[in-house]
């Protein structure tokens, strides 16, 4: 009986690449009588694109889709779901900024490279008055930007240091309670079509449950605010005990950063997160009138 072919997909860059290598090895470690295979789906110029690593998916050209959750789209297209999500790793920002040990100790007229309009949209309606530049391309790339003087300082999310073996040029964790970090930042996920019951299976190999709750909480509050316009943050943690915490944001430019906590049991995820958003719009909607 020939082996059971199953191919798992990932973005383009270096860290997509890097981050499937590792869950590919997990996996072939579980199952052994399975032929697993790597592969790259080209996104051109802009790596966080989902659209073909998705199309790949829907039309049976890849069997997983492996995904970095901090720029996942709230909602997934219809036929596809999250089978699982594996152990978080640090979800906190990073600033990476020469030996700078904070946002406060950088000067007013920094340049400050960040990777997303979240980001910008965070730092901007916190007060800080840097100007901030959006990056694209790989950290290698920024690194040297930052090296030779163009930019002052980096915001980036810690764990794409930590996949890249960067964790040494870290100058400071950002406090998550001032800059909230992107939904899901550290976490990856196995998305397969919602039928595919064998690599559903697979992917459940690496789910790592307390994440998977914590990301759920996340994403629900996200989801619930996306027609809203708003860049958004949020942090969730469990206790030993599956008692969830869930810490939600938005920024609004005029308006400062608004946010809010939850708390409840872990199982309760989706709906703990459609309570935070409930609040955090009623207070949007009280600065508003």
């Amino acid at each position: 009986m020939p082996m059971a072919r199953i191919v798992m997909g990932n973005r383009d860059g270096p860290l997509a690449l890097a981050q499937a290598r590792a869950v590919v090895s997990e996996l072939a470690a579980e199952w052994p009588d399975v032929h697993l295979v790597q592969k790259t789906i080209p996104t051109g110029s802009n790596e966080s694109d989902f659209h073909a690593l998705f199309a790949a998916l829907e039309k049976g050209g890849v069997n997983i889709a492996l995904v970095g959750l901090e720029r996942l789209p709230a909602t997934l297209p219809e036929g596809l779901t999250l089978a699982a999500v594996t152990k978080r790793l640090e979800p906190r920002g990073a600033l990476v900024a020469k030996g700078v040990r904070s946002l406060a100790a950088l000067g007013p007229d920094a340049t400050v490279g960040v990777q997303s309009e979240r980001d910008r949209a965070f730092l901007v309606s916190a007060g800080h008055e840097f100007r901030i530049e959006l990056l694209a391309g790989p950290i290698d790339r920024n690194l040297g930007l930052l090296a030779s003087g163009e930019i002052d300082a980096l915001v980036l999310p810690c764990s794409t240091m930590m996949a890249l073996d960067r964790r040494d040029r870290v100058d400071a964790l950002l406090d998550p309670e001032t800059f909230v970090p992107a939904v899901g930042q550290g976490s990856l996920g196995l998305v397969v079509r919602a039928e595919d019951d064998m690599s559903f299976e697979i992917a459940y190999t690496v789910q790592h449950r307390p994440s998977f709750d914590r990301v759920a909480a996340e994403r629900s509050f996200q989801e619930s605010l996306q027609n809203e316009g708003l860049a958004v943050g949020a942090l969730a943690t469990v206790a030993p005990d599956g008692e969830l915490t869930l810490l939600g944001a938005v920024a609004a430019v005029n308006s400062g950063v608004l946010q809010g906590t939850v708390n409840g049991e872990a199982h309760e995820a989706a709906e703990l997160g459609r309570e935070l958003a409930q609040d955090v719009l009623e207070q949007l909607k009280s600065l508003r009138t």
